[in-house]
């Protein structure tokens, strides 16, 4: 994995994770719990002092915001990595992008953050969450294919693959047919 990738991912995860940030604090102000509930709530998780609604608390802002930052970078980098690694169209990495980050919601929502951190959990809307990782995936996603050039894949375009028999990209030659 080069450099490139890294900084992809990195750069991906930053922009995905600020859209998620953005989108939840709106979100969850317009739905009445408060604009920092989002940030109180990732930092319940660690620090259990952090109020789980939306009155703003500077050290559950700081907390909050560094450990989704850092979340975001890693996620993002690893959407990065699978873009790097896996044959696949830069345009399916948007895809693939958004399905990462919806499995990743569920197993967050549902599992991991439920078994740490039971109360910060519930107390996140689950449609905000979920659409804020789609909207996650997308960015990370959209930065990784902007950022990682085909050259650099295991994806080869149609119109580059070598010839096959019969002069067609990518295709075996059928075999000649016989004479009725």
């Amino acid at each position: 994995m080069s450099a490139r990738v890294v900084r992809a991912g990195i750069a991906g995860g930053i922009a995905g994770g600020m859209v998620m940030a953005a989108f939840s604090m709106i979100a969850l102000r317009l739905a009445g719990s408060g604009f920092w509930t989002p940030l109180n709530l990732i930092a319940h998780t660690f620090w259990r002092a952090a109020p789980l609604d939306g009155r703003f608390s500077a050290a559950a802002l700081v907390i909050g915001m560094a450990v989704h930052m850092m979340m975001a970078m890693l996620f993002g980098t690893l959407i990065a990595a699978a873009a790097y690694r896996l044959p696949a169209a830069r345009s399916l990495v948007i895809a693939g992008g958004m399905l990462f980050a919806a499995g990743l919601w569920a197993v967050m929502q549902y599992g991991i953050w439920r078994a740490i951190d039971a109360a910060a959990a519930q107390a996140f809307t689950a449609w905000v969450f979920a659409l804020a990782h789609l909207l996650f995936g997308m960015m990370a996603a959209s930065f990784a294919a902007i950022g990682i050039a085909d050259a650099d894949t295991a994806y080869q375009p149609a119109h580059r693959r070598p010839a096959g028999p019969g002069g067609y990209p990518g295709r075996a030659a059928r075999a000649p047919r016989s004479p009725p």
